[in-house]
């Protein structure tokens, strides 16, 4: 879950902030996914709902929007064209990428502020840093679990977005070369919203 802003926010206004609603989003869809999948049966183990949706879920979310903060950054998006950051790209140059060669690197770059998630951002530093391994293992569990969400929500997003995408994205290519974005992720949110609705208007006749 998002770190908890000091005051009521009422939209995002800047890419930071967008980052990290973004990455709420998707740990809701990566759980939403797991649940699904197991119909049936106890959906998330222990160590899946600390940190989806449990004590630890603030650190995986604020790395997921560390590691979309990094590639807008690094790829000169502007606000209105933040959406379209790749949560997977060719050549490692999506979310996915940073969050396994350099999420500390992201980490660093992410603003300091405390009203959004400025006390997130100062224990996972400090975790990455440190020498003692029970703090060094969280680090590594958040980190594993960002990369997680990110590439299993990317592999099941279809590229549906018209926008920007890489230069080297290949449509019928793996799902890393067909440079799905944050964009595609909304869309795919909206339209089963929208499915949802009409479902609930027929059932419900009116």
């Amino acid at each position: 879950m998002a770190p908890e802003p000091a005051q009521t926010v009422t939209s995002p206004q800047t890419i930071w902030e967008c980052s990290l609603v973004w990455a709420d989003l998707l740990i809701a869809r990566h759980v939403e996914a797991l649940e699904r999948s197991r119909s049936g049966r106890f959906a998330l183990s222990e160590e899946e709902t600390a940190l989806y949706v449990g004590v630890d879920g603030s650190l995986v979310c604020f790395v997921i929007a560390a590691a979309l903060h990094e590639r807008i950054v690094r790829l000169e998006l502007s606000f209105p064209d933040a959406i379209f950051v790749p949560l997977a790209a060719a050549g490692e140059e999506g979310a996915t990428g940073t969050l396994r060669r350099s999420a500390f690197s992201a980490l660093e770059l992410s603003p300091d502020l405390d009203d959004w998630g400025g006390a997130a951002r100062a224990l996972l530093i400090r975790t990455a840093l440190s020498a003692h391994p029970d703090e060094r293992l969280l680090w590594d569990r958040v980190r594993s679990a960002a990369l997680r969400v990110v590439d299993a929500v990317a592999s099941s997003t279809p590229a549906q977005h018209t926008g920007h995408r890489h230069p080297d994205v290949q449509e019928d290519g793996p799902y890393w070369e067909r440079g799905i974005t944050v964009g595609d992720v909304i869309l795919g949110e909206q339209r089963r919203r929208e499915l949802e609705h009409l479902v609930g208007w027929d059932e419900d006749g009116y």
